[in-house]
Parts: C-alpha cells; sequence; structure tokens
C-alpha cells in the first residue's frame, strides 16, 4: 500500500512538471515532430523539406559533426536562474536561435509561414523570410515587425534587384541575408522521383499522395496552391512555370561588385549566408558585411560539402573579430544551440525543425518548436553549470576540443 502511494505522488510530481512545460509533451523533440510530419503529409511535400542531394551525406555528416563537440558542465554552483538572451546587431532576442529562410513554405502546411512569423514576434527570435516565400513580404513585417530578416536570392537583372531591396526596406525588416550558396539548381533525387513540379502537375503519383493524406489536402484547396508572390511580378510572361522562372531569375554566382552594390542599396545590418571557407569571409567582411550564417543549405546542394560545424571550428579567431557569425544546417537540439556557441557561433537557425513542426501539429507547431528549443537550452545552461548563454564560450570545451 505505500509502495502503491509513493509511485501514483511520483506519477503525480511527474505530471505537474510535464504540465509545467510550454509545449505539448506528446511531441517532446524535433524527432518527434518529424514522425509526425511524414504521416501527416504527402511524400512530395515531406521530401521536400527533408531531402537533400545525391546520397544526402553532407546532410549526415551536419548532424554527427555536432554529436562530435562534448561541453564540460561545471558543478558545486547555483544554476536556479539563467539567461538565455542574445544580442545581435544591438538588438536582444530571447534565446540564440532562430528561423531559417524556407522557400515554397506554404507547401509543407498552408499558412505556415505567418504562424511562425507570429510565432517568432511573440517569443522574440529571428524570423528569416525566403525570397521564394509564398506569402505576402509587407504582411510578414506586419506580422513580426521587431524580428523579421529577408533571405535574398538575388536577382539576374540590376532593376529587378535594386527593386526588391527597396520594397523590403520600405516593408521595415530589419536585416537583409544574401544567399550565395546556389550558383546554380541542385538535383535533388527525391523531388525527382516523387514528380515535384512547379506550377503544380496533377500526375497520378501527386494525385493519389494528396488523396491519402486528406487533411493536407483539404486545408490546401481552401488556401489555394502556394506560388512565389513577392517575385511574381518580375516574370517574363503568364505562362513562365515556376522552376524555370527561378532558374532564369536568379544570378548564376554572385560577383563581389554585386555583393558591393547591395551593401549600398542596404543600411541596416548586411548578412551572408551560405559561406565554407575562409577566402569568402574575408571577403565578404572586405564587401562591408555585419555577419555570416556558416551553412551548406542543409546540405542541400553539394553533397561533398564540409559539416558546417567543422567550417566553425577551423574559422581563424580575427574573422569573428571583425564580423558577427552564425550557424545553421544540421541543428536540430537546444543542445546543438549551446554546441554552436562554444565554438564562436553568435547564434544557431534551423529551416527543417520548423517545417517539422507546422507539418505535425499546423500553426501550433511554430510554438512548439520554440518552446522546445527554449527549455532543452535552459535546462542545458543548468547542467553545464553556465548562467549567462552570452558566458558560453570556447573554455566550456571538453580539453580534447579546444
Amino acid at each position: 500500500m505505500v509502495k502503491g502511494i509513493a509511485l501514483a505522488k511520483r506519477t503525480t510530481d511527474a505530471m505537474s512538471k510535464n504540465a509545467s512545460l510550454n509545449y505539448d509533451t506528446r511531441y517532446p523533440s524535433i524527432a518527434a515532430l518529424k514522425q509526425r510530419a511524414m504521416r501527416r503529409l504527402p511524400n512530395f511535400a515531406f521530401d521536400y523539406v527533408d531531402g537533400a542531394i545525391d546520397d544526402e551525406l553532407a546532410k549526415r555528416r551536419n548532424r554527427q559533426a555536432f554529436h562530435e563537440v562534448h561541453l564540460t558542465p561545471r558543478y558545486l554552483r547555483d544554476v536556479s536562474s539563467v539567461d538565455t538572451s542574445v544580442k545581435i546587431f544591438g538588438n536582444e532576442y530571447s534565446i540564440g536561435f532562430g528561423v531559417s529562410p524556407v522557400g515554397l513554405g506554404n507547401m509543407m502546411w498552408p499558412g505556415a509561414e505567418l504562424a511562425l512569423a507570429k510565432s517568432a514576434q511573440a517569443a522574440r527570435i529571428p524570423y528569416v523570410l525566403s525570397t521564394f516565400s509564398t506569402t505576402d513580404l509587407n504582411l510578414i513585417a506586419q506580422q513580426a515587425p521587431d524580428v523579421c530578416w529577408f533571405q535574398l536570392y538575388v536577382p539576374r537583372k540590376l532593376e529587378f534587384m535594386e527593386d526588391l531591396i527597396a520594397r523590403v526596406k520600405r516593408a521595415g525588416f530589419n536585416a537583409l541575408v544574401v544567399t550565395v550558396d546556389i550558383p546554380v539548381g541542385a538535383k535533388r533525387n527525391r523531388e525527382l522521383k516523387n514528380g515535384l513540379k512547379l506550377p503544380y502537375t496533377l500526375t497520378p503519383k501527386m494525385i493519389w499522395q494528396s488523396l491519402t493524406h486528406p487533411t493536407w489536402a483539404l486545408t490546401t484547396l481552401a488556401h489555394g496552391a502556394p506560388d512565389f508572390v513577392n517575385v511574381a511580378r518580375y516574370r517574363s510572361g503568364p505562362d513562365e512555370g515556376l522552376s524555370e522562372f527561378v532558374s532564369n531569375m536568379t544570378i548564376p554566382g554572385l560577383p563581389l561588385e554585386r555583393l558591393r552594390r547591395i551593401r549600398e542599396l542596404w543600411d541596416g545590418p548586411l548578412i551572408v549566408k551560405g559561406l565554407q571557407v575562409e577566402e569568402n569571409f574575408r571577403q565578404a567582411i572586405d564587401c562591408g558585411a555585419d555577419g555570416v550564417i556558416i551553412s551548406n543549405h542543409g546540405g542541400r546542394q553539394l553533397d561533398a560539402a564540409p559539416a558546417t560545424v567543422d567550417t566553425l571550428r577551423s574559422l581563424p579567431s580575427d574573422i569573428a573579430d571583425k564580423i558577427t557569425v552564425m550557424i545553421d544546417s544540421g541543428v536540430r537540439t537546444g543542445l546543438d544551440v549551446l554546441r554552436a556557441r562554444a565554438l564562436g557561433a553568435t547564434a544557431a537557425f534551423s529551416g527543417r525543425c520548423f517545417f517539422y513542426g507546422v507539418g505535425a501539429l499546423g500553426a501550433p507547431g511554430a510554438k512548439q518548436v520554440i518552446e522546445i528549443f527554449r527549455d532543452e537550452i535552459t535546462r542545458t545552461l543548468q547542467q553545464l553549470g553556465c548562467l549567462r548563454f552570452e558566458d558560453l564560450d570556447s573554455s566550456w570545451l571538453a580539453s580534447s576540443e579546444g
């Protein structure tokens, strides 16, 4: 009887602690959200966000490299309260984690981009909107005025580039993120196998995938097929397909003179995303960039690319003294964010995590992902004995890591 009462008490205590968490504990991790998203989404939508290029080795290397970063905890100190906030370009964010840009976001779940923007604003974390998003950039800026950044795929035509940057500036975006790691379109085998084409071609396979996922299909039907609304004005004609349009619109490799011109046009924080080699970091600094995001596009462009953690680890220390260094590609846990911080990154970003979240739970999945990361970052700081996120540096790396 006593044992039964004790067991009941422990169970009640555990439930009470779980109730205090600000997320649905049925899906306590990004891995759990991914599994549910896989069941709820048609293959062509899930594989679009989950897939990478060729054999997907770079995607797996990104994860493995994070696992190989070891941190040493420091005990014998009070960790009842920790500060998870971080300053980026003079603005304070609640945690050192943000939303990476993902094109065609509303294909994964209708209304996903707006849900992410609202949740990022409420939580005060950076939200980066893709050039090839499917929600009007003005609406995103209205809903996330303090945290919205814009990711720029650089148009081939100078006048289109200048017009787009002017529109982003008028909308009130806080930072411009120039992506440089897509000089050409990628051959992604999952997308080819699924027959994903834009505009949508209703092949028998895609019809079957949609019919076997009725919640997604009905919600998409109610919202309408997603389109690249922010760059539609740059199409050469109404019959130009979207995939053809993307190739025709974007510049095949970004020359330095274009980056310098972007610097002249944009007077806020300018970030270059996709760099992986020291020479390019120094060129970005010379062009006046304020920040960089180390990225290999989530392993979606070059299967032989180095893991982003390895690039961060090898970065000369004087570069971080001159420019704000951030990272994405492979981030799946709050521990990963802290690993990146200890290696010298000011903040970390993820795109897949958030789209696993909205794919699994719809709009509430955006907050679910944020709160999972907040909880994991907070608990890991406490476990480490580090009272402030901004105090985490290379001294916390295990001796073999330093």
